[in-house]
C-alpha cells in the first residue's frame, strides 16, 4: 500500500504579511476559490495510486473542505499549545503516533511539505526510484540561499542536509547534490526506527522547540538508511516561503503545470 503524510500545520509567518489565509490553503492561481496547495497534492497523489492520504493540520486548517474530497483523505490534528514553537517534526510525530498506524511496517509512505508545487510526475519518481529503502527527493537545480535546504554527500549517498551549510566545515569534502524537495520516502523496514527517532527528537533534541522533519531525515542519514533520488533538472519544482515566491508561482509555474494533473 502507498500512503502519504502532508505536513500542513505551520503558521506561515514569512508569508503572513501578504494574507491571513493559511499557506496550504492559498489558491495557486491567485484567485479566491482556486485550487489550493492541498488540492494539488491530493490530485497528484491519487494519480500515482496512493490509497491513504493523511493531512496534519492545525486549529485553523483542520477539516478544510477540499476540491475533491474522498474517503482516502483523513485529517490529523497537531494539538501543540503554541504552534509558533511547533516545527514540522512535531506534526510528523502526531502522524506517526496516529491510532490508525500510518507507519505500519508494510506500506511505502511519503512524508511531504504542504507548501510546494511540482510536476505530478515527481510523485512517481519518489515512489519508483532508488530501490525499496528510505529516500530523499532532490532537485538538482537550486539557488544557494540561507532558506534552501541543500543536500550534501559522497557519490550518491546523502550524508548531511540543512540550511546555510555551504562553505562550512560541515560540508567540506562533500558534494552538493541539490535542494531537498521536502518529499521523503519512508521505507517499511525503517518505520519502527523512524518512530523512535522522532520521539527522541521531541523529548531530548536541543532544538526540540522548533524541530523540523529534516531533523528526522538527518538522523536516518546518520544511520546510513537514506538514498538520494533526483528529479530531472528541467522538471518544475518550487517551494513557496515568501510573497515574491508566491507571486512568481501564480504568474509562471502554476499556469505551466495546471494541465498536467487530471
Amino acid at each position: 500500500m502507498r500512503k502519504a503524510i502532508i505536513l500542513a500545520a505551520g503558521v506561515g509567518n514569512r508569508i503572513a504579511s501578504m494574507t491571513d489565509i493559511p499557506k496550504p490553503l492559498l489558491p495557486l492561481n491567485g484567485k479566491p476559490g482556486g485550487e489550493t496547495f492541498l488540492d494539488w497534492h491530493v490530485r497528484s497523489l491519487r494519480q500515482h495510486a496512493v490509497q491513504q492520504i493523511f493531512i496534519v493540520g492545525n486549529a485553523r486548517t483542520i477539516n478544510t473542505p477540499l476540491a475533491a474530497p474522498g474517503n482516502d483523505v483523513q485529517w490529523v490534528l497537531n494539538t501543540s499549545a503554541d504552534l509558533s514553537t511547533s516545527g514540522s517534526a512535531h506534526s510528523a510525530w502526531f502522524a506517526f503516533n496516529h491510532p490508525q498506524g500510518i507507519l505500519d511496517g508494510q506500506s511505502q509512505v511519503l512524508l511531504m511539505d504542504a507548501d510546494i508545487l511540482y510536476d505530478p510526475a515527481a510523485i512517481g519518481i519518489a515512489f519508483g526510484q532508488g530501490g525499496a529503502g528510505s529516500a530523499t527527493l532532490i532537485h538538482r537545480r537550486f539557488d544557494e540561499t540561507s532558506e534552501e535546504v541543500l543536500v550534501y554527500g559522497n557519490s550518491v549517498v546523502p550524508v548531511r542536509h540543512g540550511k546555510g551549510l555551504g562553505g562550512t566545515p560541515l560540508s567540506a569534502h562533500l558534494s552538493c547534490f541539490g535542494e531537498a524537495t521536502g518529499i521523503v520516502r519512508l521505507s517499511p523496514r525503517d518505520h519502527a526506527d523512524i518512530k523512535a527517532i522522532t520521539s527522541w527528537l521531541m523529548q531530548y533534541s536541543t532544538a526540540k522547540t522548533r524541530s523540523e522533519h529534516e531533523d528526522i531525515t538527518q538522523k536516518l542519514m546518520d544511520l546510513q538508511r537514506v538514498t538520494a533520488v533526483f528529479l530531472p533538472a528541467e522538471m518544475d519544482f518550487m517551494e513557496v516561503d515568501f510573497p515574491h515566491e508566491y507571486d512568481a508561482m501564480v504568474r509562471e509555474m502554476y499556469p505551466r503545470l495546471s494541465g498536467r494533473s487530471p
